[in-house]
């Protein structure tokens, strides 16, 4: 790599460059992997640095007024983080700014999603996209620290991140220095006060108090936690600019398949519906999905009907009463039974809590206890009464948003689901019905 031309320009988009860059795409295809490992995608090829400048040109430099510029840009865009809170990049920038700037800038690709393969996929095949915005963060807000934060269990990402970062210093393309920091392969460790938590010399758990990174974060400082598709869409608005087309493109998804995860790049002209028959590779599109839990563990699950003519946005889907989240797509398989998987992942997710605070500690395993009666057809119809009582009274007094998460994916479940409700608790579970869950939940003690 020694000698590739990585040079910085100004941050005035040029009048030609690489199609990729104006045309917003951070990737040339659809790419798969196996349901449960994020280890050899298929379908994408890497770039090195050399491939990187050329199809998306050098990186634009972010210092002094060319930082005031590209914050301008972010704001016009209305480029908001891809984790899955859609915060205001801008804003966060901004009041980074206002505390003083310096700090910390972090590159979360611990993605915390189980299912969700879009972090790997872009810091496997385009890691110097997501360092490009690594860079311009520090750059924009006078960090001296660049993290790039990964689980510690994700061996393929480990070793892609480390070979793009010795490109970069073999290339001279040096910057803010980064470090590689890993956290543990757990459900809550890639969120972003976790990763805030940990970096300062605590366990990788949420803070029991919520405080807003950006103002105050490691050492006191302000601290920017983007996940990888942020600050790879930041690399991208850089060099394109803010008048009109071209812009950031669309939204990276996983689909969760029957065989496989698809990441792909949503054309905001496609549907929904077309986006994940296609990758379920439907021919008959008279037998959909029931349903399709959109965000995460922690989503909510929306009935074919309503999900299938949307656009691939966050607007759309905000329209309709729910989250695009973390970009995760999970389609009830054929035959299978909602409540069924809801139960698997509020296991999950009831197994996974930080235990810090009484709805962790107590509420998410009565909850797993009431809603496993509820799939396997035990459950009275007092207990489901019970169940909606419990979930109002711990719901939004956890130390963090995770009984939140678990009760919008019950409250979705029984409502998307109600006739298989009523169908469980007076007959017992779904007759014919596949009832063992096949979501990609991992094991749980």
């Amino acid at each position: 790599m020694t000698g590739v031309p990585y040079l910085v320009r100004a941050l005035t988009p040029p009048t030609s460059a690489a199609g990729a860059a104006l045309d917003g795409r951070l990737l040339d295809g659809a790419v798969a992997f196996d349901r449960r490992s994020r280890e050899h995608p298929v379908g994408g090829s890497r770039h090195d640095l050399t491939d990187h400048v050329a199809a998306f040109g050098p990186r634009p430099s972010a210092a002094g007024h060319h930082g005031d510029q590209l914050l301008e840009i972010l704001q016009d865009l209305a480029l908001t983080g891809r984790g899955g809170g859609h915060f205001p990049v801008a804003t966060k920038w901004r009041a980074a700014l206002g505390a003083g700037g310096g700090g910390t800038v972090v590159a979360n690709g611990a993605e915390g999603e189980p299912a969700s393969a879009k972090d790997a996929t872009l810091l496997q095949l385009r890691p110097h996209l997501v360092l490009d915005g690594l860079q311009l963060a520090a750059e924009t807000i006078g960090a001296d620290d660049a993290v790039v934060w990964l689980h510690e269990g994700d061996a393929a990402t480990h070793r892609a991140v480390a070979l793009a970062l010795a490109e970069r210093r073999s290339a001279g393309a040096i910057g803010t220095p980064v470090r590689v920091v890993s956290g543990p392969d757990r459900y809550l460790s890639g969120e972003a006060s976790a990763v805030v938590r940990a970096l300062s010399g605590g366990p990788a758990l949420p803070y029991l108090e919520r405080r807003p990174a950006a103002i105050e974060g490691i050492g006191g400082l302000p601290t920017l936690v983007h996940n990888a598709e942020t600050l790879a869409r930041v690399a991208i608005a850089a060099r394109t600019g803010s008048d009109g087309e071209p812009s950031t493109g669309g939204t990276l998804l996983t689909v969760v398949g029957p065989e496989r995860r698809v990441v792909l790049e949503a054309d905001p002209s496609q549907t929904l519906g077309a986006i994940i028959t296609g990758v379920l590779g439907a021919t008959d599109r008279s037998r959909p999905p029931a349903a399709v839990l959109v965000g995460g563990f922690g989503g909510s699950w929306v009935p074919w009907s309503v999900l299938a003519p949307l656009e691939p946005t966050e607007p759309a889907l905000r329209r309709v009463g729910v989250s695009l989240g973390a970009g995760l797509l999970l389609p009830l398989a054929a035959g299978g039974c909602g409540l069924s998987e809801t139960a698997a992942v509020l296991r999950y997710l009831a197994a996974s809590s930080a235990r810090q605070c009484g709805p962790c500690l107590f509420g998410l395993p009565a909850m797993d206890e009431l809603v496993t009666a509820v799939a396997t057809g035990s459950a009275k119809r007092s207990e489901v009464r019970q169940l909606e009582r419990f979930s109002g009274q711990i719901e939004r007094r956890g130390a963090c948003h995770h009984p939140d998460g678990a009760i919008r994916l019950v409250r979705s479940a029984f409502s998307v689901f109600a006739d298989d409700l009523k169908r469980h608790l007076a007959d017992g579970p779904c007759p014919g019905a596949l009832r063992l869950p096949t979501f990609p939940v991992p094991e749980v003690a």
